[in-house]
């Protein structure tokens, strides 16, 4: 892998869908968002750095672990909590349909959360997939991400 230089202006052009995020949702909801769609997009430097984000928030490592593999712990998780998993799951993996976002989770999210709400929800997982789709294009070191610790490089799956 030989990282290629990502221009700060590029990188910058994506911050304000993820501050939309955080400044119109619950930040664990958020941090379920951003955890989630980089475990499946499978983004190595994402992957660091939002696990050192959810460590930071004060999240445990196991946590971070259930809910990047979440389908396997649902039960583990609050409706609420497993709804935003949902949505993100659904803004992540576009099926070959026009109607990932069904309207049956639709319903259920903004009877739930709103309208507003929702609309930050999916403006968060819109900018998270993009950076992850960055950091895979750009093969982005995620061992120059500050503050990370040993937990935060390794797959999921390698766990």
């Amino acid at each position: 892998m030989t990282p290629r230089h990502v221009p700060k202006e590029i990188i910058e052009m994506f911050y304000p869908p993820m501050q939309f995020l955080r400044d119109n949702t619950d930040p664990d909801h958020a941090h379920l968002v951003c955890v989630r769609a980089t475990a499946v997009n499978g983004c190595p430097v994402c992957t660091a750095i939002h696990r050192r984000n959810a460590r930071e928030h004060g999240w445990s490592e196991d946590y971070i672990l259930k809910v990047e593999q979440w389908t396997r712990h649902a039960r583990e998780f609050s409706e609420t909590e497993a709804l935003v998993l949902e949505l993100a799951d659904a803004l992540t993996e576009l099926e070959d349909t026009p109607e990932s976002l069904s309207e049956d989770l639709w319903e259920r999210a903004t009877e739930a959360f709103g309208e507003e709400y929702v609309r930050a929800l999916i403006v968060g997982a819109v900018g998270v997939n993009s950076y992850n789709r960055l950091g895979i294009a750009f093969q982005q070191d995620p061992k120059k991400v500050l503050r990370v610790t040993e937990f935060d490089l390794v797959p999921a799956e390698e766990r």
